[in-house]
Parts: structure tokens; C-alpha cells; sequence
């Protein structure tokens, strides 16, 4: 990897990662009658439940794939990546068990806090994000 590369790159993990901040420490606020994180405060504000729903009127949760228009699984990956290489098996999004495969839902709740699937069996803290 030539030096203009790495800087590149660099720049890139950097943003990614201040944007990341943003994106996983959103809070529950109240937007009229629906309870949302703040990072989708615009699509609140223009009462587009369809953009994750798929309808205005939702009757369940959305798929992964309507997370997946925003959210790109790689630069979590990168994002989430434990410092310590002997635990980067923790990865919450690309770990032992499911690889890359979980559900979104699983773990986080757009309206409400949840308690990610791997506490289930696991006591692994992720003290920088929110569920």
C-alpha cells in the first residue's frame, strides 16, 4: 500500500469513525406519538416511517435490507473491531457464531432499548453503544 493509499485510507477509518459516534450513541427522544433515536430525527420530522417500514403505518419491524440502505455491514465491522487482536472474535458485528448474519433487530432497537443477543450467553460489554 503506497503512502497516498494509507492517508487515504487513514482519513477514511477517521471519518468513518467520528460518523460512527454519531450514528451508535443516538438517545430515545419523543417525536409526536412514536419514541426514536436521535440519529433519524430527520425522517421523524418528516413523518417517514415508510423509509425503514416500507408504509406509513407500520404493523412490525423492518427487514434488515432497510437498515442496510444506510448502514453499510463492512464499516461496522471495521467500526466495531476490538483493538486487542487476540479479541477481535468479540466483533458484535462479524463474531463466531453468525459471522455477518444477524439480524439488526437483534441487537438494536430503533424505539425501544434492548439488550443485544450475545448478553444472552455472553458478558461481553460494549460500553460505546447504545441498544
Amino acid at each position: 500500500m503506497n503512502m497516498c493509499t494509507r492517508i487515504l485510507f487513514s482519513t477514511a477509518v477517521v471519518v468513518s469513525l467520528l460518523s460512527a459516534s454519531f450514528y451508535a450513541y443516538g438517545e430515545l427522544q419523543q417525536y409526536g406519538d412514536n419514541t426514536g433515536r436521535s440519529y433519524h430525527a430527520r425522517l421523524y420530522e418528516r413523518g417517514k416511517c415508510s423509509a425503514c417500514h416500507g408504509v406509513n403505518e407500520p404493523v412490525g419491524y423492518p427487514e434488515d435490507d432497510a437498515c442496510l440502505k444506510c448502514h453499510d455491514v463492512e464499516e461496522l465491522v471495521v467500526i466495531t473491531m476490538p483493538e486487542d487482536e487476540e479479541e477481535r472474535w468479540q466483533n458484535p458485528h462479524d463474531n463466531l457464531h453468525y459471522g455477518t448474519e444477524v439480524p439488526c433487530i437483534e441487537c438494536h432497537g430503533e424505539h425501544m432499548n434492548k439488550e443485544p443477543l450475545c448478553s444472552d450467553c455472553h458478558n461481553f460489554d460494549y460500553q460505546d453503544h447504545e441498544f
